[in-house]
């Protein structure tokens, strides 16, 4: 039987969309990720994935890869898809406040289709909650580990393989074995005792099961992924996102794949490097990032022939590092080889103030945006702020400022993450957005990020507080229509320390950014309490 596939991230709110003061992209940029090596095997003749729905090319597969906002959402698109579609392999990704949502669309693609159908859950609170204990080689698994709670009965078994770490291959192997299952006479979810064919997927990559109660695990034992022969994933699905900062052209996600996370170690962070791991293929990021641009450009140019050029945002947590020999090697392919592509990144402030001259090469090779976690005023009272490496040089705000004047001097574009929740009071918070004022003013800041400090697993550095991630971060009311305009928030899972938003305070939060970025203010009613 032919292989049928569909593809969706978790819905994050149990109800409405995103507001549209978060920075949110139109397309599931991690789920492409994920599937890329999948969408490449349904272009290669021979294999199970070549005799699937995705075997069309990426429009084909584009429309069964899904980014759900909301549950309600979720429900009607499932409740449409599913029938028509009768996918036999159903891939879900999560973070871990997405974790209710993605339980919630396993349960109504087990109602339609029964065993029919493989669930299986990917993404970043599975690789966070399931690791390999680097001393011990033992896998181990935090108190929201998806497995752990079927096996505990904390959540009914809605998913049949839960994957951590290195997800590309796997999910193509899993294709094949779903085919393989099904044309033995078995169903979809019968695939599931053909775990251990998952060794034979590239990658650092745990997966398992639970059966009868029990976990059930196999890793990776093919070797590591090959960085360098991964696919575009803007040739693989197509480009759906338009950033307005970049022109308002399609704006390709794009990763130089060197790494899972940062080079840093903020303790706040989910892409902490002690959690995501030290970058894989450093030295030759700067070809796969020249190599990715293009493949935005030709994609953009075959699907969108009207349009006056591409953009694309580099997801690396750091453009290159910053790093010196990386970024002259861009500029050399660059120069060989224009790619013609409106660029986004990402950068330390330390590091722009360590390397000025970096901005100026950069913008020359079609940098036109960074994007700046300033998150805090005082680094130093929060603490776990590695990035925070040049406190002998000034303090953090002057430091942010100096910053940005070097990047408004190369002809680059400002977007600014800030975060509250860490445990600050309205005294730190003044002096955060009197320097937002300040830098609207003087630089060229064109976007704000606000976002509320949430705790994720990470791998057990959660301080202890162990929480399962069952309940929706946000329930319904007053507050989710404020905190909706938050990239991220909640107020169950606080860090340690941290606090979590009352409604008033989220609307004076807004309120001046609003007001500095010069918008039309929400239409929000604070309590009386």
């Amino acid at each position: 039987m032919t292989l049928r596939v569909m593809a969706f991230s978790a819905p994050q709110f149990i109800v409405g969309a995103a507001g549209d003061r978060s920075l949110s992209s139109g397309d599931p940029a991690s789920m492409f990720n994920a599937c890329r090596v999948a969408a490449a095997a349904a272009d290669r003749p021979g294999t199970a994935w070549s005799r699937s729905n995705w075997a069309s090319g990426r429009r084909s597969r584009r429309s069964t890869t899904k980014l759900f906002h909301d549950l309600p959402g979720a429900i009607e698109t499932l409740d449409a898809t599913l029938p028509v579609l009768q996918p036999n392999l159903v891939l879900i990704g999560a973070m871990s406040i997405c974790m209710p949502g993605a339980v919630a669309c396993a349960e109504i693609v087990r109602a339609h289709l029964g065993d029919d159908v493989l669930i299986v859950l990917g993404g970043r609170h599975a690789t966070e909650t399931m690791w390999v204990d680097k001393r011990s080689g033992a896998v181990q698994h935090h108190r929201a580990s998806p497995l752990r709670l079927i096996a505990d009965e904390r959540i009914s078994n809605v998913f049949d393989i839960v994957v951590s770490g290195d997800g590309e291959d796997a999910i193509r192997e899993l294709g094949e074995i779903v085919e393989e299952t099904i044309d033995a006479g078995g169903r979809a979810r019968d695939s599931r005792m053909r775990l251990e064919r998952l060794s034979a997927a590239a990658g650092e990559f745990v997966a398992g099961t639970v059966i009868s109660g029990h976990i059930a695990l196999v890793s990776g034992k093919a070797g590591a992924l090959s960085m360098n022969m991964l696919p575009a994933p803007a040739e693989m699905f197509g480009v759906g996102a338009r950033f307005d900062v970049l022109g308002n052209l399609p704006t390709a996600h794009v990763f130089s794949d060197v790494g899972r996370g940062c080079i840093y170690d903020c303790a706040f962070c989910s892409e902490r490097i002690s959690v995501t791991g030290a970058p894989r293929a450093f030295a030759s990021s700067a070809d796969r990032l020249h190599e990715r641009l293009l493949a935005a450009a030709r994609t953009v140019a075959e699907d969108y022939p009207g349009e006056d050029g591409a953009s694309a945002f580099v997801e690396d947590s750091t453009l290159l590092g910053w790093n010196a020999k990386l970024v002259d090697r861009f500029e050399s392919l660059v120069e060989q080889a224009p790619h013609g592509v409106r660029v986004g990144g990402q950068a330390t402030i330390d590091q722009i103030l360590a390397r000025p001259d970096i901005a100026h090469q950069l913008s020359r090779c079609g940098l036109e945006y960074v994007f700046i976690g300033v998150e805090t005023p005082e680094p130093g009272s929060v603490g776990g702020f590695s990035k925070d490496i040049g406190a002998r040089h000034g303090n953090w705000l002057d430091r942010a400022a100096r910053a940005f004047d070097i990047l408004e001097q190369a002809d680059i574009k400002i977007g600014v993450s800030l975060l509250f929740g860490l445990g600050e009071g309205w005294r730190e918070r003044d002096a955060l957005l009197g320097a937002l004022a300040t830098w609207r003013r003087n630089a060229s800041v064109r976007t704000v990020s606000m976002n509320w400090a949430v705790q994720h697993p990470l791998c057990g550095q959660d301080g202890g507080l162990g929480y399962e991630y069952l309940d929706w971060a946000l329930d319904p009311g007053p507050l989710l229509d404020v905190m909706r305009h938050f990239g991220e928030a909640s107020t169950r899972y606080t860090i340690s320390g941290g606090t979590a938003p009352e409604l008033n305070e989220a609307i004076d939060i807004v309120s001046r950014v609003d007001a500095v970025m010069e918008r039309k203010p929400l239409e929000l009613e604070k309590s009386d309490g």
